[in-house]
């Protein structure tokens, strides 16, 4: 089954009533709670472990959601999978609107994959959940840094579907395929998947390769600039929670010039609270500086042996001396050193069009030498569609109200900043 015979098999929403029954009646696995070092050695050793199913993500989230550690266990009581499930109730009925960013962590590649799912469906119903979003981090498909620009330079491209991929990721199908059949359905990307789940990212392969093989897989130019901004005398350090003020000055900037929503100041503080202290994963903050000045910085976090970019903020200060490049060999430098055998360095825009606003940096990402790798995007099961139809009529005011509660702590943190800095 492709991608787009799932969509039009999964089209509508479907709760109980008229849902495939490809699902196990009686699953072989049960879905619990589990604790905190039983569910990180699971998921250090996994290969699609993601920061965002670390506890400590659940924790920095937990303003907004109820966060709870659950494992799959098999007939024998041994771990099979994990996940972080985040929740949050509705109001009156207290019944639960529930989500795995980059989950569940579960063999996707040979585990029953019905039967984990039949367990985990059977967990949702019995913690009054009414509907479960599952956000995989899987793989269809991926495109090479010539494919990337081939297309770029063809007017009559303009979305990735047009072009033909470099790798086909079975893993990912194979999971599609499940889902589907167990009467998920693929949610569309611009609807309750937020800006840190997206549908194309840019990933290079750190695994196997030393520093001096990754770096000679980038262009010419990009080398270059990175020896530049060494030469103009820009040093890359590790940042402190003192810092955040500024990052998050930088981060308003760069989200002026590309045309997304900053986040507040309180956002990089919970982040940090959560997520630098003494844990099995790991959290960089790194600054380029120059002549005092902090030009970029990046936040990188890293669970198992996958390190992801959080977030890129770039200042408009000196952008001639390509600190951007400084960072990221740093960065490619740190992960190497701590095992990762692959790193996600973000978002890339669904579109492909050449005089696009998104077009600059797709070149700069795909001049690093890595791989655009589409990934399954975000699937849901609905197990009431009553209160699904209320909950989704009301996404729309939902989001309307948080996005100028957010506004209200943007302007918060704005006044606060300049002293702080």
């Amino acid at each position: 089954m492709t991608l787009s015979d799932a969509r039009d098999r999964t089209r509508r929403p479907r709760g109980s009533a008229g849902r495939r029954r490809d699902l196990p009646a009686h699953p072989r696995t049960t879905v619990r709670g589990i604790d905190e070092d039983a569910y990180w050695e699971y998921l250090g050793s996994s290969a699609h472990a993601g920061y965002q199913q670390s506890p400590q993500w659940g924790r920095a989230r937990s303003g907004d959601w109820d966060p709870e550690l659950v494992g799959w266990y098999d007939l024998d009581d041994r771990l099979v999978g994990v996940a972080l499930l985040r929740s949050r109730s509705l109001p009156v009925v207290h019944r639960r609107f529930a989500m795995m960013a980059q989950g569940p962590v579960i063999d996707w590649e040979h585990g029953d994959l019905p039967d984990l799912l039949a367990a985990l469906e059977a967990y949702a119903r019995g913690r009054g959940i009414f509907a479960l979003v599952v956000v995989p981090s899987l793989a269809l498909r991926a495109w090479g840094p010539t494919a990337v620009k081939a297309a770029l330079a063809d007017p009559e491209v303009t979305k990735w579907s047009q072009v033909t991929s470099d790798r086909e990721d079975p893993v990912g199908h194979r999971a599609v395929q499940a889902l589907a059949a167990a009467g998920w359905h693929r949610l569309p990307q611009d609807g309750m998947l937020d800006a840190s789940q997206p549908l194309f990212t840019f990933w290079i392969p750190l695994g196997g390769r030393t520093e001096e093989e990754v770096l000679a897989g980038m262009t010419r130019a990009w080398r270059k600039n990175i020896r530049k901004a060494e030469r103009e005398g820009v040093v890359v350090i590790d940042g402190t929670r003192e810092d955040l003020p500024t990052v998050q000055r930088l981060y308003a900037e760069t989200a002026a010039r590309q045309g997304f929503s900053a986040q507040p100041l309180e956002y990089f503080e919970s982040m940090w609270d959560a997520l630098a202290g003494d844990q099995p994963g790991t959290f960089h903050l790194h600054l380029a500086l120059h002549e005092g000045d902090v030009l970029a910085a990046n936040g990188t976090a890293r669970a198992g042996g996958h390190a992801q970019g959080v977030f890129a903020a770039r200042g408009d200060l000196r952008r001639q001396l390509k600190a951007a490049n400084a960072l990221y060999a740093e960065i490619i430098h740190g992960a190497i050193a701590e095992g990762a055998d692959q790193l996600d360095i973000g978002g890339v825009a669904e579109t492909l069009e050449a005089d696009g606003p998104e077009a600059g940096l797709l070149v700069f990402k795909a001049d690093m030498g890595g791989e655009v790798r589409e990934g399954v995007g975000g699937w849901e099961l609905v197990l009431s569609p009553l209160l699904h139809a209320g909950f989704t009529r009301l996404l729309p005011l939902y989001g309307r109200i948080r996005h100028l509660a957010d506004a209200g702590l943007r302007r918060r943190g704005a006044h606060t900043t300049p002293a702080a800095g």
